[in-house]
């Protein structure tokens, strides 16, 4: 380290170098050849000097590029996923058409880049970018068509506010600040547009309360009253030890103006009157549960690092219609890296018009309403970011659709997931 120190002394004034930057690398080297020659140096030194003078020179021009960028640019911080999909799709007939069944194969990408920059300590702003094309429910891109280029569209885009530790507000196409333990009322690729508001404190250092808000527009009409709905969601948290934790919420959901509204992609599940509208208003209770367990099986001598249990219900009083889902998670807690794995399952049941058939997920038949069926989800770490996802469908519809003559669906697909 000396040596080095002298180096680049003898190096600034001999050669007039900059002593905060290296762009004569060529005449350091020529100096430093110069002192092996002498004998001060030998040549095993001079290479790792040479090679210390170039990693300090990419540091300060790094560092300066860096400088010279505006804070919120420096300050960004990008994340983002690519998705490898196989798709295989079956319907079987109903009773009135038992020989209507349908076999389909599909491979299908997902590419979703996201940032989010400060605008100051309090304020922040977050975007991304997905694939896909206007559905909300959908960022997937089948290949097909000749190899047609893709669509690349913002996925969402909003401002968040926290002037306390404890309160953040939010406006925009945001991420869901709802909670929900599984997808029974929310296809987790739907961002919904609005304002929100995600408030929390904690009791005790074992019980934390939270209390999730959110005002969400669905349409815009230039001759009639907007449709939105509204949701309030308390709950919460309570860690009963160092193994054991709960989260526990109960929603209420309310609409103004969905009753009569004609809803873009819809499913076409719920009853309407035609052109005058969906029959069913939202005025929906959703209590939901999720008890988790860490290494749950330890005194039985089998290493299961997490387990956990979760179920969620909904009643819509409009139409007097529920709908519920149960399941569990075994495995770790999250799969991030090679030989890491998790399976779920989930059972699942929503009634016809217990729910607005805009918002469940899709590849339940299509994100209808009036369906029963189960999902089994199998994650495999392959290595650092990098896994293997096995998920199965079969759901069944409970009630009669003019639109369909298939009466079950069975849904495969295989994913590579990548994360950066």
């Amino acid at each position: 380290m000396v040596k080095k120190i002298w180096i680049m002394v003898l190096a600034v004034w001999f050669l007039g170098l900059n002593p905060l930057c290296f762009a004569a690398t060529t005449q350091v080297d020529a100096l430093i050849e110069k002192l092996v020659e002498k004998g001060i140096l030998d040549r095993q030194e001079s290479i790792k000097l040479k090679s210390e003078i170039a990693e300090d020179e990419k540091i300060v021009r790094e560092e300066g590029l860096k400088q010279s960028l505006p804070s919120w640019v420096r300050e960004m911080k990008l994340k983002g996923d690519f998705r490898l999909r196989y798709q295989y799709e079956k319907k079987k007939g109903s009773n009135t058409n038992a020989g209507n069944t349908t076999e389909r194969d599909r491979a299908r990408i997902r590419f979703r880049l996201g940032a989010e920059t400060k605008v100051n300590d309090q304020t922040k702003v977050l975007f991304g970018l997905a694939s896909g094309g206007t559905d909300p429910r959908s960022t997937n891109q089948t290949l097909e068509n000749s190899f047609e280029l893709k669509d690349i569209r913002l996925d969402y885009v909003y401002g968040e506010y926290a002037p306390f530790s404890w309160a953040a507000f939010s406006g925009g196409r945001m991420k869901n600040p709802l909670w929900e333990p599984g997808d029974l009322l929310w296809d987790t690729d739907i961002n919904p547009e609005g304002l929100a508001a995600k408030l929390s404190g904690k009791v005790n250092d074992r019980l934390e309360a939270y209390l999730n808000t959110g005002t969400f527009i669905l349409d815009e009409n230039a001759a009639a009253s907007d449709p939105w709905i509204y949701a309030l969601q308390p709950g919460l948290k309570w860690k009963l030890n160092d193994k054991v934790s709960s989260n526990i919420a109960v929603s209420y959901y309310g609409s103004s103006q969905v009753k009569g509204a004609i809803l873009d992609y819809s499913a076409g599940s719920n009853t309407n009157n035609g052109r005058r509208g969906l029959l069913y208003g939202l005025s929906a209770f959703s209590p939901s549960v999720e008890l988790a367990v860490k290494d749950p099986l330890r005194s039985l001598g089998i290493g299961l690092p997490y387990a956990s249990f979760f179920g969620e219900y909904v009643h819509n009083l409009p139409s007097a219609k529920s709908g519920y889902l149960g399941g569990l998670k075994i495995g770790h807690e999250k799969v991030s890296n090679a030989r890491q794995w998790q399976l779920r399952y989930f059972y699942s049941m929503l009634a016809t018009d217990a729910w607005l058939d805009i918002l469940p997920d899709s590849d339940r038949y299509g994100g209808r309403t009036g369906i029963r069926g189960h999902e089994l989800l199998l994650t495999y770490g392959l290595g650092k970011n990098w896994s293997l996802e096995l998920d199965y469908y079969r759901t069944d519809l409970t009630t009669t659709h003019a639109d369909t003559a298939a009466k079950t669906e069975n849904i495969f697909q295989a994913d590579l997931n990548f994360k950066f």
